[in-house]
């Protein structure tokens, strides 16, 4: 895929490959900060029975989900090579943080946005889910733009 290919919105609306990293690289980025900062404890370990079909839900694409206007891309990249960069910086500073964590993560909660307090594992594994989510979307749209 050449930087022009991945600049290109599909047809109907929706993000070009570009918007995606850069949606990737900003979430990653503030996800990190919501977890390092905002989490509490919880008086006991968090359930793990949810903890597949929460990734499962966020990583598949059943159903278009309207981002909040503050990860909405605004074209800060023109290179694939320089969104991929922003989103594997983001990502890197992520894996650190949870190689360094001390907390056990699921004795520890979170607020996310559109799915109300989860634990702090089950925030990870949205995180990851999220990645995948767009991946596919990429994906999707390179499919249907096919052959590069």
């Amino acid at each position: 895929m050449t930087d022009e290919q991945a600049a290109v919105k599909p047809e109907g609306g929706g993000w070009s490959t570009l918007d995606c990293l850069e949606h990737v690289a900003i979430v990653e980025t503030l996800s990190l900060r919501r977890l390092s900062t905002q989490s509490v404890e919880l008086p006991q370990e968090a359930s793990r029975e949810r903890e597949p079909v929460l990734y499962a839900r966020i990583a598949t694409r059943n159903g278009k989900v309207e981002a909040p206007e503050l990860v909405q891309p605004k074209g800060r990249y023109t290179t694939i090579s320089d969104a991929v960069g922003g989103f594997l910086d983001a990502r890197e500073r992520t894996v650190k943080w949870l190689e360094n964590c001390d907390l056990d993560l699921r004795r520890r909660a979170v607020e996310h946005p559109a799915l109300g307090t989860v634990s702090a594992f089950e925030f990870v594994l949205v995180i990851a889910g999220h990645t995948a989510r767009h991946a596919g979307q990429i994906q999707e749209g390179r499919r249907r733009k096919a052959p590069y």
